[in-house]
């Protein structure tokens, strides 16, 4: 880490998670110098709005009596694909990410066309569960330290962006804020937005004079709940448990120490704000499996609640700007209780290191990635699934018009030059 940022990086990250990271591992492993801001944005609909919240802790299994003080945090990570996932975009993470704790199981057969984002590891069937603390955790120390990165990477946890510099043909670099009020001017050959859902990025492409960039929507809004559990004694192995009953649904994931996370949504707050109602609430689904388990678990921190959408930015549709990429929940989200979201960050961490091929300076590397993250997001967005994982089956995806066009196109070349040997 590093406290006093330089006045020009080759590659600036906005965002300290795991799209952040992701992103980071990618473009170092390419050959470049990075520089990630993790300062937590204050503004945003979700941080107005999220009661209940504290910073995050690391959780420890302690004595019953002082345990159960641990904080609560939403965003649990429900990982497909096991291991293979995290090391390809960040090699020894998942290997690090068992030796603390993380927990494996058996892929649900419902669950398995969640897999098909992984060409490469078709035959792994496997989840991997973790809180997002240790996961980020995890993340930022092999990103950071190791030893096959060429270039440095440093991580600012006291600094965040609160602006682009450039105009809308090209982003330049970022305006930073640091936590004692200072502000810079960082430049970059490189921006990688992976803010968040809270991203203000809409906003300040508009100040660069950027058009107003499209957004896709589906279902209506509503709201999500998190608390953290104690497993009860014998019961720390028990599977993911999922359950979806309309527009209101529940997971249970079981995650380091002892801990589950349970997550619910439902149309209306009231109806999961506070301990009672929320456990009252997985109850009085049509399969109270969640509510019958947390009922004999004790607390582990108090419920935190937010709003929740389901939306996808559409960059790729806007022209430029050049050196300018937005990926993770920055561009879209998905439903919380499913693994859309995971795995479409790391598709477009994939996607940004295949266009870094052609050099992070390059005028059409920042735009090519762009598109080929719209094109993965896209094969997920498509996914009918709405609720939790294995609520329903795969639907094949119909080519657009344009890539069966394409195909035509290239088959009728290769039928021409067999008539001209």
């Amino acid at each position: 880490m590093t406290t006093t940022p330089p006045e020009h990086v080759e590659a600036l990250i906005i965002g300290g998670g795991y799209a952040g990271l992701l992103a980071a591992s990618v473009v170092a492993l390419a050959g470049y110098d990075v520089l990630v801001l993790a300062g937590r944005s204050d503004s945003g609909p979700k941080a107005a709005e999220a009661t209940g919240a504290t910073e995050a802790t690391a959780t420890v299994r302690e004595p019953r009596a002082v345990g159960a003080a641990a904080a609560a945090q939403h965003g649990e990570v429900l990982h497909i694909g096991g291991m293979w996932d995290v090391n390809d975009l960040a090699y020894g993470s998942g290997a690090m990410l068992r030796r603390r704790g993380a927990r494996t199981f058996p892929l649900p057969a419902a669950g398995a066309h969640l897999s098909r984002t992984r060409p490469r590891a078709w035959g792994t069937r496997e989840l991997l569960t973790c809180s997002r603390d240790l996961l980020t955790e995890v993340l930022r120390e092999v990103v950071v330290a190791n030893p096959a990165h060429e270039r440095s990477t440093a991580v600012l946890d006291d600094a965040r962006a609160v602006g682009l510099i450039g105009d809308e043909s090209a982003v330049l670099g970022a305006r930073v804020l640091f936590d004692d009020g200072t502000e810079r001017e960082v430049t970059a050959q490189l921006v990688v937005d992976a803010s968040g859902a809270d991203a203000l990025t809409t906003t300040w492409l508009g100040e660069l004079g950027v058009a107003a960039v499209p957004v896709t929507t589906r279902g209506t809004s509503g709201f999500m709940a998190s608390r953290r559990y104690w497993a009860p004694e014998g019961q720390e192995d028990v599977a993911l448990t999922s359950v979806a009953d309309g527009a209101r649904s529940a997971v249970l994931v079981p995650i380091e120490n002892g801990l589950w996370t349970v997550t619910q949504t439902a149309p209306d707050r009231e109806r999961i704000t506070g301990g009672d109602a929320f456990a009252a609430a997985a109850l009085a689904l049509s399969d109270p499996g969640v509510g019958r388990l947390i009922a004999g678990a004790e607390p582990a921190g108090e419920v935190v609640v937010a709003p929740t959408s389901t939306r996808w930015h559409r960059y790729e549709r806007i022209r430029g700007p050049r050196g300018f990429v937005v990926i993770g929940d920055a561009l879209a989200t998905f439903s919380p209780l499913d693994a859309r979201g995971q795995l479409a960050t790391e598709a477009a961490a994939r996607s940004l290191r295949v266009a870094l091929g052609r050099g992070i300076s390059h005028p059409t590397a920042s735009r090519r990635a762009q598109q080929a993250i719209a094109e993965e997001v896209a094969q997920l967005w498509s996914d009918p699934q709405t609720g939790p994982m294995g609520g329903s089956q795969l639907k094949p995806v119909t080519p657009s018009l344009a890539v069966r066009l394409a195909r035509v196109r290239t088959a009728a070349g290769r039928l021409l030059r067999l008539r001209d040997r």
